[in-house]
């Protein structure tokens, strides 16, 4: 008798190990699925935007005509301008007030550790203002301002008509008085593009630990691309009032 309670007691550890032979295996399994997964996704990501993120949005022609509304819309004069005065450098930027929220009209020019000027030119950095990787820009704006979120981004957007015609009103030479600039990116590899063709602006707004929204705003099309990218690339910084 005890020497069959022996082999039943021996029979059950052994299924009891190879349960947990089995569990371990799972568990091991699944992770290498999710990193897979998350490998897969993040290469993905990196391909639609390398091939499409950082250039101009092609224009759509076969949606449907919408039906135009009989009411006019109401006009949107350019709005004034006003100084703001960075008290840790003492530069001026000019600012406007839309839709109840106060922007920077210029990019932001404050100098950080891995911040950069287009072409490492300084005079870039005058014009244009600095290039910021997303760290950096989260922290980059003088006390007081912050980097706006995609819903602040999008509200701004949205009062001038919306992806397909705000680029328009927001570039350099538009009614708003935000005066984009086309100031190109800098991207982790070292290579600088773009400049004179678009725009690149963060926003607040993470996806997850490597990416971060922006927008596209570009010199030959009225749109404002709305994308993601790593966020150790190098974009423009435009500040809104807290």
């Amino acid at each position: 008798m005890k020497t069959l309670i022996t082999v039943i007691i021996v029979i059950f550890l052994m299924l009891l190990g190879f349960w947990f032979y089995l569990d371990h295996k799972c568990t091991e399994n699944t992770k290498a699925n999710q990193m897979a997964t998350e490998n897969t996704v993040n290469r993905a990501i990196d391909s639609v935007n390398h091939h499409n993120a950082l250039n101009q949005p092609v224009q759509r022609t076969h949606f449907f005509p919408v039906k135009e509304n009989k009411v006019a819309p109401v006009k949107k004069e350019k709005k004034p301008a006003n100084v703001f005065v960075d008290d840790r450098d003492g530069q001026q930027y000019k600012t406007v007030e839309i839709d109840g929220s106060e922007w920077m009209a210029q990019n932001l020019n404050y100098k950080t550790d891995n911040s950069l000027c287009y072409d490492d030119n300084a005079d870039n950095c005058k014009k244009l203002g600095q290039l910021y990787t997303w760290k950096d820009a989260s922290t980059s704006c003088p006390a007081g301002w912050h980097l706006p979120d995609d819903a602040e981004w999008s509200r701004l957007i949205n009062y001038y008509d919306g992806i397909w015609k705000a680029g328009t009103h927001l570039k350099k030479g538009g009614n708003s008085g935000f005066d984009v600039l086309m100031a190109g990116y800098h991207d982790k590899d070292g290579f600088y593009g773009k400049i004179g063709e678009s725009s690149y602006l963060w926003s607040a707004t993470e996806q997850n630990d490597n990416y971060a929204s922006f927008k596209g705003i570009y010199e030959s099309v009225a749109n404002v691309g709305t994308y993601t990218y790593t966020k150790t690339d190098a974009f423009s910084v435009r500040c809104i009032k807290d």
